[in-house]
Formats: structure tokens, C-alpha cells, sequence
């Protein structure tokens, strides 16, 4: 049978994803492997590398992931599937990695490092990720989700609300008061799908709910949760 490095870089696709498979169950050598591979592998394929380090075991894999999401240089796609694959890996300790993409100039980079942050990251990106907030509903144009006919990750709102949800200082707190105030002053910037998703939700949070002191957080678990599946899943 061909070594996993001979099938990582095998021209046939059925192949090479298996290969990935193995790599990710044969641990820190599996990893270094796949690490290795993004040295020759045609740039096509870097991207499925990418991905799976999020699965992978070792210590490679981490620092890999995080020079691929800084470098302004690197593809849109490789940065992205990094910076999902650094918070699978490295939960709560990705977060400054996450807050530093959202403050990149890439707005589809911006929302995977949202999704990231939504996902496994600490409170420690909550203002930033609230200007974001603020940036995506005060544009001009559309409401962001008016297109969607029914709510996924796809939602930069929906991710944020996430993120900053998970992260609140219970009812009357600041944090808890500010982002209630910006979803009801910019209600009318939701898409309808979006509308139905945080009625369901956070009911607390619509603009005829209760005063903004007294509506009780929403439910961190769910959100986290929600926001998860399936992109936190294994990718094979």
C-alpha cells in the first residue's frame, strides 16, 4: 500500500481525500504530514489541507493555521478555512487570532473570523465584534439577509448576535443593554428570516419585548450550539 505522504499528493481525488482521513487519525505524524503536503501540493488542493488541520492532532497544526490566517498575501479561501480550522482547534484560545481578522480590510474574511469567534471564542473580541455589528446594519443597501429564505450561518448578523450574545453581563448590564438597543434601533435592517430566527431566540430582544434593563440574556448554549452545526463538525 502507498505511504499517506505518496497518497496525500496522488493525482486521483477519491485518493487524496482519503488520505486526508488518515492523516487526521494518525495523529501529531498524520499532522506533519499534512503540513508537509501544503509545501508541494497543487494550490487547489491547499485549501482541503487547510480544513482538516482543524481535525488533526499535534503541535504543527496550530502555528501553521495562524500564519496562514495573518498573511495578508495568502488566498481569501485559505485564510477563511483557517481561521474556522484555528477555532475548532484551539477553542477559547484562538480568540485574539479572531479579533485580529475582524479587523481585516476582507469583508467575507471578517465574517469567518465572526463565525470563529461565535463558535469557541472568549468575550475578549466583544467590542470589536459590536462596532462590526453596528458596520453590517448601518450600510446602505439591503437589509444584509433580505435574500435568505430561511436563516443559516450565512447571516453575518445572525453570527454576530452569536458572538456578542454568549458574552453578555446579564439583564440591565451594559453589554446586555447596548446590543438590545442596536437589534431594536436597526430592526427594520433585518431580513425577514433573520426577524424570525431572533424572535425565536432572544424574544426579549424584539422591539416590543420588555425595557432593555430588564430582557434576560439569550440562551448562550443554544446560540453556540446553533452557530456550530455543521461547521464545526468533521469536515470528512
Amino acid at each position: 500500500m502507498a505511504s499517506l505522504r505518496e497518497r496525500l499528493r496522488h493525482r486521483k481525488t477519491e485518493v487524496f481525500e482519503g488520505a486526508l482521513c488518515d492523516a487526521v487519525m494518525d495523529g501529531p505524524a498524520g499532522e506533519a504530514e499534512l503540513v508537509a503536503a501544503l509545501n508541494d501540493l497543487p494550490l487547489s488542493r491547499h485549501v482541503s489541507v487547510v480544513a482538516v488541520l482543524g481535525d488533526a492532532q499535534g503541535s504543527a497544526g496550530p502555528q501553521t493555521l495562524r500564519h496562514i490566517l495573518s498573511a495578508e498575501g495568502m488566498s481569501r479561501d485559505m485564510r477563511c478555512a483557517a481561521a474556522l480550522a484555528l477555532a475548532k482547534r484551539c477553542g477559547p484560545g484562538a480568540s485574539a487570532d479572531l479579533a485580529q481578522a475582524l479587523a481585516a480590510r476582507d469583508a467575507v474574511l471578517k465574517n469567518y473570523a465572526m463565525l470563529g469567534l461565535a463558535g469557541a471564542g472568549d468575550d475578549s473580541a466583544w467590542d470589536q465584534a459590536f462596532v462590526r455589528l453596528r458596520q453590517i446594519l448601518r450600510r446602505s443597501g439591503p437589509p444584509p439577509g433580505l435574500r435568505l429564505q430561511y436563516l443559516s450561518v450565512q447571516s453575518p448578523v445572525a453570527s454576530a448576535i452569536c458572538y456578542l450574545g454568549r458574552h453578555l453581563d446579564g439583564a440591565g448590564g451594559e453589554r446586555s443593554v447596548r446590543l438590545v438597543g442596536e437589534v431594536r434601533n436597526h430592526w427594520d435592517r433585518l431580513g425577514t428570516a433573520e426577524q424570525v430566527w431572533l424572535t425565536e431566540m432572544w424574544p426579549g430582544c424584539v422591539p416590543d419585548g420588555p425595557p432593555a434593563v430588564a430582557v434576560l440574556p439569550p440562551p448562550g448554549r443554544r446560540l453556540q450550539s446553533w452557530i456550530r452545526d455543521p461547521l464545526f463538525g468533521p469536515v470528512h
